[in-house]
């Protein structure tokens, strides 16, 4: 119920773009989605006083106006783009929660499929052709160097890629 509601106040309020193709221009993606919410909520508000009532919102659709008092953080019955941006914010964090969840229960059941033995550990010979990728980073992975790797060498490799991500996307170009 609350998901279609965000998804409308991210186009609202949004000046980010979630989904962004590698090497785009960033900047002029965000520049591109901020004019469109600005159009957006611009067109919405008839009463041109920066802010969206309940009638207004219904312009937006039923889901939109059923979860208008839940957006309405401040309780004055209209909706201000601050108010906006951060409903779009709760459903980013909520998303991005709970696809991180299920990232991880991904993980931990392929990493059981792997361990045929259930002693808790992937062997190379229990890797085998099962995930070629893994197989060319089982060095670095294995971390103690015992032939095996386990779900915490996993993790490990796994929180030091996201690092090293991070890191290069800081690094200013050019």
């Amino acid at each position: 119920m609350f998901k279609p509601l965000i998804c409308t106040a991210l186009v609202l309020a949004s000046g980010f773009a979630l989904a962004q193709d590698a090497g785009g221009d960033r900047e002029a993606r965000r520049a591109e989605w901020q004019a469109k919410a600005e159009a957006r909520f611009a067109e919405a508000d008839k009463d041109r006083d920066g802010r969206l009532d309940k009638i207004e919102v219904q312009a937006f659709g039923d889901r939109m106006a059923r979860n208008f008092d839940r957006i309405d953080a401040n309780r004055d019955g209209e909706l201000e783009r601050s108010e906006l941006a951060q409903a779009r914010r709760h459903a980013a964090a909520h998303q991005g929660g709970q696809r991180m969840r299920t990232m991880r229960a991904y993980q931990r059941g392929l990493f059981k499929g792997m361990d045929d033995d259930g002693n808790g550990a992937i062997s190379r010979a229990e890797l085998g052709d099962k995930a070629p990728r893994l197989a060319q980073e089982f060095a670095r992975i294995d971390a103690d160097g015992n032939g095996e790797i386990t779900a915490e060498e996993m993790k490990a490799h796994r929180q030091a890629m996201r690092a090293a991500h991070r890191a290069a996307r800081a690094q200013p170009k050019g």
